[in-house]
């Protein structure tokens, strides 16, 4: 298979394939990787080094062409539904970013970037899981949705004055619960990641509200936890993470809801410890 232009392998360990919109995020939230001194973010409201339209269509041909199905998580290290970019527009300085041919296609179309995107990987019948923190946000773009597609969010936080203080430009945890359960009404395979985990009573308690319409749970530990060099709102709590490995297994096996492949690695994380 030729090189990839903008969509990528993960990692060995992750079987799905990545692809990220844009170069940053807004939602500033302590616990990202990002907030590290070595971490370079870019803006949020215009698309990645070499997001392309174009990119991505020649990427999807190629996955096509080689029988290459995995599904692409949309995004990894950004949010196709930022809560500080402005949906109803195109971002800012789009279009110098698209082709002739691109610009002509969408000329007066008031898509989002996001939904453009999602519309290719519904021309090319390619499978693509969303993640995101937007919430409801995202709930415009569920007609673009097929069999093999999946709607994720990530919930750290049952309330809102944690949600406030940890992760300040993301949608409310019961907004995003309600995309969930929108998803699941319009017969969306639904995801949940809870990663990280910081205060486990919450992470059990968010399983439990939203158990009945989210098919599939992630559950992980900060992985980088013994790095953290910057300014949390507190200190962080002490976890007795092979008591929450058990319980949170036995609560999901009650549930009947199928792991994750992020929580199969932070389990292998936590023994190792």
């Amino acid at each position: 298979m030729k090189k990839m232009r903008v969509i990528y392998n993960r990692s060995d360990e992750f079987p799905d394939l990545g692809l990220n919109l844009y170069a940053g995020c807004s939602h500033d939230c302590w616990y990202c990787y990002k907030k590290r001194d070595d971490r370079q973010e870019g803006p949020y409201d215009i698309p990645a080094k070499g997001a392309t339209l174009q990119n991505i269509q020649n990427d999807l041909m190629e996955l096509r062409s080689s029988g290459d199905i995995r599904p692409v998580i949309i995004s990894v290290f950004c949010d196709p539904y930022d809560m500080g970019r402005m949906d109803d527009i195109k971002p800012k300085g789009l279009m110098k970013y698209f082709g002739e041919d691109d610009q002509k296609a969408i000329s007066g179309v008031s898509d989002s970037f996001t939904r453009t995107v999602l519309k290719t990987f519904r021309v090319y019948e390619y499978p693509f899981h969303i993640l995101t923190k937007g919430g409801t946000k995202a709930v415009k773009d569920f007609d673009l949705y097929g069999p093999n597609d999946q709607f994720g969010v990530t919930l750290t936080f049952d309330n809102d004055a944690d949600s406030r203080k940890w992760e300040p430009g993301a949608a409310l945890p019961g907004d995003r619960i309600a995309a969930l359960e929108e998803a699941h009404k319009q017969k969306i395979r639904t995801c949940v990641s809870i990663e990280p985990v910081i205060y486990p009573d919450q992470s059990m308690n968010l399983i439990e509200r939203t158990n009945d319409f989210v098919d599939l749970f992630c559950v992980g530990k900060l992985n980088r936890h013994p790095k953290v060099t910057w300014t949390v709102p507190e200190e962080w709590p002490t976890v007795d993470w092979p008591k929450f490995r058990n319980d949170v297994e036995a609560l999901l096996q009650k549930c009947g809801k199928q792991l994750g492949i992020g929580y199969l690695l932070d389990r292998q994380l936590i023994e190792a410890r």
